[in-house]
């Protein structure tokens, strides 16, 4: 079976998890039949990793729709074990159970009490979306807050960033996964929201963040929401009046970088799922993984 995800040059946190992540259960990526789809908002139509898999058989573990103009099509060489939540089961006529992000699986994994029990070191830690880390100096904006920054970039690996969450009271962040591992880990958590819904979209961005949510049964009041200016009004007329050599961002990343300390340090709401919410996805996480382990063994 091969593990199939979207891998950033950079590398991400959240995408990065499935290469540390499913060998526990099911063994080492090889080049068999069977295709393993596992973490990240993936199922698309035109997905360039489906490409040349329209024949092969793929599994869908826990992943998200992309929302996009053209559905997404199943057909009889996908097996869909379960989606990420309500909204990506709805895209797909509801024909397919949700479970939640299948990123929660880490509990399940023989190095999870060890890492539940870290000695906690950071009072609040501060998780900014990968594509956020071109426009800001975060280590610098955490130092200001006396937070302590957790890089999405996991370049020391994706169990020394788990341990990382672990190792904090809090955790507030931009990128998703850094708030599904805070979950996992039981770190109360929060949602900030600055570039997204210009590097990846509104659409796109609030459609995961609610699939996920309602899976976990978790209502967040209001996130924070900084304003982001890269693709304002203003933006675009500074561009047009110096004939696209100026860009607006320049004069105004110190206000954004101003708001982005403000409003950091007034972060009261924290979340956390229900325990019971929890022990439920476990459960059910645990038997989809019997399950397929169970069926690879008749086979």
């Amino acid at each position: 079976m091969e593990y199939i995800y979207y891998k950033a040059k950079k590398g991400n946190f959240g995408d990065d998890l499935n290469g540390w992540l499913w060998p526990k259960f099911f063994g080492e990526s090889n080049s068999k039949d069977d295709y393993f789809i596992g973490i990240g908002s993936i199922l698309f139509k035109d997905n360039r990793l489906f490409k040349s898999l329209s024949d092969k058989k793929k599994i869908v573990f826990g992943s998200g729709i992309r929302p996009a103009y053209k559905p997404f099509i199943i057909d009889d060489t996908w097996d869909v074990q379960f989606l990420r939540g309500p909204l990506s089961a709805g895209a797909l006529g509801n024909k397919h159970e949700y479970i939640s992000d299948s990123a929660y699986a880490l509990r399940l994994t023989k190095d999870f009490e060890q890492m539940m029990a870290t000695e906690k070191k950071y009072k609040i830690s501060v998780i900014p979306y990968f594509h956020s880390l071109k426009y800001f100096n975060w280590e610098n904006l955490c130092n200001k807050l006396g937070y302590h920054y957790i890089s999405p970039l996991s370049e020391s690996g994706v169990e020394h960033t788990m341990r990382e969450i672990a190792s904090s009271e809090y955790i507030i962040t931009e990128a998703m996964h850094g708030a599904i591992v805070a979950d996992a880990l039981r770190i109360p958590w929060s949602r900030f929201i600055l570039t997204t819904p210009y590097t990846e979209g509104q659409m796109i961005s609030e459609f995961k963040w609610m699939d996920w949510l309602y899976s976990a049964e978790v209502l967040i009041d209001k996130p924070v929401n900084i304003q982001f200016y890269r693709n304002s009004f203003l933006n675009k007329w500074v561009k047009t009046l110096s004939n696209q050599i100026v860009d607006a961002k320049f004069f105004l990343k110190h206000k954004v970088e101003e708001d982005i300390l403000k409003q950091l340090s007034s972060v009261t709401n924290y979340y956390l799922s229900k325990n019971i919410v929890m022990e439920k996805i476990d459960n059910r996480i645990q038997q989809k993984i019997n399950s397929l382990n169970n069926n690879w063994l008749k086979n």
